[in-house]
């Protein structure tokens, strides 16, 4: 991890900087940041990061900007609550957590895409993959504790609630997802979700397997069609269901 000048002229920044060293994140200079522009959501922009390697090359890299605010409105308090909502520093949730195991794994996947953090016209920014304003979309803010979610259906707090942000244009598959979801009881349960598509890498194809560098985790997987429209009937669905439970348990 580093900076431009070992600091950067925010102690609350800069301790949330070095706290974040397991996650690798640092600080990155804005010249390496370009072609900046809004995204739907307040606060949160798109951007380019540009990187010239040792040999001369330029890496790209799309990425989102989370805007923090300035010097006057970064106080402890609010980066304190910041580091909170996103769960930062990642290794702080490490430990097993029995009601709900899995997250520390999904929470690993989703915040290692955080780059790091910049600084440009007084405001800083949290720096991160653009995948990772796929948490926003799919999975959105908790309304019981107001932390970012790893998960569509359920909050590390135990608080169930079903995310809306998404869709397969499809109806009766949208209602069939969501029913599994509805059916769990516990954030141990499982459960289907909507994966977008370019959050799947089937470069390897020729080898028999597709990757899924999305959230909520990096796995190889495989994509099985299913032949469906608007008007394909509930039975489908249900056998689709038996086969999913079977395959699952």
């Amino acid at each position: 991890m580093s900076s431009a000048s070992g600091t950067v002229n925010n102690p609350a920044i800069d301790n949330l900087v070095q706290s974040c060293y397991v996650n690798e994140s640092e600080w990155i200079p804005w010249s390496e940041i370009t072609d900046n522009e809004s995204s739907q959501i307040d606060n949160v922009y798109y951007a380019i990061r540009k990187q010239t390697r040792n040999d001369g090359e330029v890496k790209k890299t799309m990425i989102m900007l989370r805007s923090l605010g300035n010097n006057e409105i970064c106080t402890p308090t609010l980066v304190s609550e910041f580091a909170r909502i996103y769960s930062l520093p990642t290794h702080k949730y490490d430990d097993d957590i029995s009601q709900f195991r899995r997250y520390s794994v999904w929470l690993s996947n989703r915040n290692k895409r955080i780059i790091g953090f910049t600084k440009y016209d007084n405001n800083y920014y949290m720096v991160a993959e653009k995948l990772f304003y796929y948490c926003y979309s799919r999975y959105g803010f908790c309304t019981a504790c107001g932390m970012l979610r790893c998960s569509p259906v359920w909050c590390i707090c135990g608080h169930k609630q079903l995310s809306d942000g998404w869709t397969s244009n499809n109806k009766q598959l949208d209602e069939f997802i969501k029913k599994s979801q509805l059916q769990t009881n516990s954030p141990n349960h499982v459960y289907l979700e909507w994966i977008p598509f370019d959050c799947i890498d089937d470069s390897d194809r020729r080898y028999g397997y597709e990757y899924l560098y999305g959230l909520p985790a990096d796995q190889r997987v495989e994509l099985i069609p299913f032949e469906i429209t608007d008007e394909t009937h509930d039975l489908y669905y249900a056998e689709v269901n038996y086969i999913l439970i079977r395959h699952v348990y």
